[in-house]
């Protein structure tokens, strides 16, 4: 994530936040007894997102990789595989 991203992030979030502070709880009916609970109505409009970093990776196995060769023949040089890290985002509706 850059930082710019980052920065709007935090305003974003400092936004939202000064919002609920200053709507404030509203009590409202939940349950069938009639019950009470304070919420905050901005939040139940909010969906929240997660970006985790994955790193993506075509490796074989030790096994996978392994050959059949005859006993003279040169060993094999393998390269080494970099991981490439790109973005997985989840989006997660209820």
């Amino acid at each position: 994530m850059s930082d710019e991203h980052k920065r709007q992030r935090v305003e974003i979030s400092q936004i939202l936040r000064q919002r609920c502070q200053q709507e404030g709880d509203e009590t409202v009916d939940v349950g069938p007894g009639g019950d009470h609970q304070a919420r905050n109505k901005i939040l139940e409009h909010l969906t929240t997102v997660d970006e985790p970093m994955s790193h993506l990776s075509t490796s074989k196995t030790k096994r996978d990789s392994m050959t059949w060769k005859h006993p003279s023949s040169p060993i094999i040089k393998k390269i080494k595989v970099l991981q490439s890290a790109t973005e997985v985002m989840a989006t997660l509706f209820w």
